[in-house]
């Protein structure tokens, strides 16, 4: 038995820290829990100061008196502890006005009954002071309504504390100290009362309420727990947008998030093995195996649709010398990863189109400078040429800055001749000692500037790669046209290769002239091809006829007709990819 003289200081000293704590919380009632533990510490206050009315009273009457004036507090401090750790943990919607009032009924009626017990004897079936000392202390017969609010109050009590210590062991580290102090302080009161039922010292556990103050006041004013509220890890997992899926040592699913189920479907559910479970993702399951992320992002099909994830790969503690398993995180990286595939080709255009513009611009200056000494000795020919590259150079610049703000030029273009587009590119091509031959006309409705770009490219290709003094003949096709020469022609196995940037069989070949005319029609939606000339005579489709010599034969299709079919139309050899031409206008160098 605790001596009794100590229970009224005791009590005193537990209202004092209360009333503290009580207003310390009062600073936070703002904050998620803040109004319950104003309630919860306000009712420990109340608690306390009836517990001390009740030691200092020397009259049975008057210790009954101030045991009924503890009787509203302890119907509030169970309910006000629910409402505080279901805030404090994030379970607010577990949590109205009207489900409190319902928890909180019965304990209300067990008050009442404790005030009229007179009339019923349902609380207290008899009571008696018992002298210790000089101190006299109420002893109480209990009846089976207060059992029954006692059992009801102690499930109240035990779901909560059990919520707190999840709360606990299931929060960042940095919430557990503050946590777990207040669940000290507001557990020990608690516990004490079954040290007393059990037979150990006889001494109101209300008196370990100077616990529960402290606990709050420390955890207010130093851990700031009513100012940071702590989130569950599981709430968390819950809540992440990105998949995870978490996998045991023995290789089966032991954990999902609804991110999971909804990107790789049900198979995805704990216990299946992951070789099934990630059976729509066999990347997915392909690193799982290996142990590591991949360094490229992974294609996964979500309703249909290709998504990209970046995965990682995180083994879990061991255990000892075994492995705990596997968890993997799956972050949506589809918007960046289309906006780095989109740069990169963007990047790869813009860096082809300044290789193009360049290479586009050494024909005229080429022609230009071969013109220039001409020019000075007064030669109004040489001049013409000059003035004539030096126009090219100016348009070829326009023409750049015009795809770049207008990439579809071919909606609104203009029909042109064929034969006189030619034999203008001719002129500010750079050929050397090569001649033209133009096969038939045509009127096209297509970039008239791009067309002409991609002649000049294939007319400078050609005198580059065709040897000496080539004939190269520009022939008119029904949807698109045909380049030839006459020389060595191209390589079966190399034709597949000629358009690609930086490719060239010549010593001072570039490799920038055909992949300038491959990425120009790309970007106009033309086609091109790459074949063999035919040393053979054939008949043009105005009934001429004329040589072409076994070389390298180039077509362009407008629109998006494979140039096979344009070259069909009028070769009876489909694989040499050439028209039948006439010489019906000579371009000179």
């Amino acid at each position: 038995m605790i001596d009794v003289s100590l229970t009224a200081p005791l009590a005193a000293l537990a209202a004092a820290v209360a009333a503290g704590a009580t207003v310390a919380t009062f600073e936070y009632r703002d904050e998620p829990g803040g109004l319950a533990a104003v309630a919860f510490m306000g009712a420990i206050f109340w608690w306390s100061a009836g517990l001390f009315g009740e030691a200092v009273a020397a009259t049975e009457a008057g210790k009954v008196f101030w045991l009924n004036v503890q009787y509203p507090a302890t119907a509030v401090v169970p309910v006000a502890a629910v409402a505080f750790v279901a805030s404090y943990l994030g379970y607010d919607a577990w949590i109205s006005r009207r489900r409190l009032l319902v928890l909180a009924a019965p304990l209300a009626a067990l008050t009442l009954l404790s005030w009229t017990n007179d009339y019923h004897g349902l609380v207290r079936t008899g009571t008696d002071l018992v002298a210790y000392g000089s101190e006299t202390v109420l002893v109480r017969e209990l009846g089976p309504a207060w059992w029954a609010g006692w059992l009801y109050s102690q499930c109240l009590l035990v779901a909560t504390f059990a919520t707190l210590a999840y709360g606990v062991y299931d929060s960042a580290p940095a919430f557990r100290a503050s946590a777990g102090l207040l669940l000290v302080g507001a557990g020990a009161p608690w516990a004490a009362q079954f040290v007393v039922l059990g037979g150990g010292p006889a001494f109101r556990p209300e008196l370990l309420f100077v616990l529960t103050g402290v606990a709050f006041t420390v955890a207010v004013r130093r851990g700031r727990t009513l100012g940071v509220t702590p989130v569950a890890r599981q709430v968390t997992l819950e809540a992440v947008p990105d998949p995870i899926v978490v996998v045991d040592r023995s290789g089966r699913i032991a954990d999902t998030n609804p991110a999971a189920r909804a990107w790789l479907g049900d198979d995805v559910a704990v216990g299946a093995a992951a070789a099934d479970a990630l059976a729509s993702a066999p990347e997915v399951h392909a690193a799982y195996r290996r142990g590591a992320a991949p360094d490229e992002p992974l294609p996964v099909e979500v309703d249909g649709e290709t998504r990209f994830v970046s995965l990682s790969a995180v083994p879990l503690p061991t255990l000892g010398s075994r492995s705990q398993g596997t968890v993997l995180l799956l972050r949506d990286v589809t918007d960046s990863e289309r906006n780095r595939r989109d740069l990169e080709v963007a990047n790869d255009r813009l860096q082809t189109l300044t290789h193009a513009l360049a290479h586009d611009i050494k024909n005229p200056l080429a022609v230009a400078d071969g013109f220039t000494d001409l020019a000075t000795a007064g030669d109004e020919a040489a001049i013409e040429r000059v003035e004539g590259a030096h126009d090219r150079i100016f348009e070829i610049v326009d023409e750049t800055l015009a795809a770049v703000d207008h990439p579809d030029p071919d909606e609104a273009a203009e029909p042109f001749s064929f034969a006189a587009l030619a034999e203008e590119a001719w002129r500010t091509a750079e050929t050397g000692t090569a001649t033209l031959t133009v096969a038939g006309d045509g009127s096209y409705a297509a970039d008239e500037a791009a067309a002409r770009s991609v002649l000049e490219n294939l007319f400078r290709n050609a005198a580059v790669h065709a040897g000496t003094g080539p004939t190269v003949t520009a022939v008119a096709l029904d949807g698109g046209f045909a380049v030839i020469d006459d020389g060595p022609g191209i390589p079966p196995a190399e034709r597949d290769r000629v358009f690609e940037r930086g490719y060239t069989t010549a010593d001072d070949g570039t490799g920038i002239g055909l992949a300038s005319v491959a990425t120009l029609a790309a970007s106009h939606g033309w086609t091109v091809g790459a074949g063999r000339g035919r040393g053979e005579t054939d008949a043009i489709p105005d009934g001429g006829t004329t040589d072409v010599g076994d070389g390298a034969a180039f077509v362009v299709g407008f629109g998006d007709r494979p140039v096979e079919e344009i070259a069909v139309s009028v070769v009876a050899d489909p694989d040499a990819l050439v028209a039948p031409s006439g010489a019906l206008a000579s371009g000179e160098q």
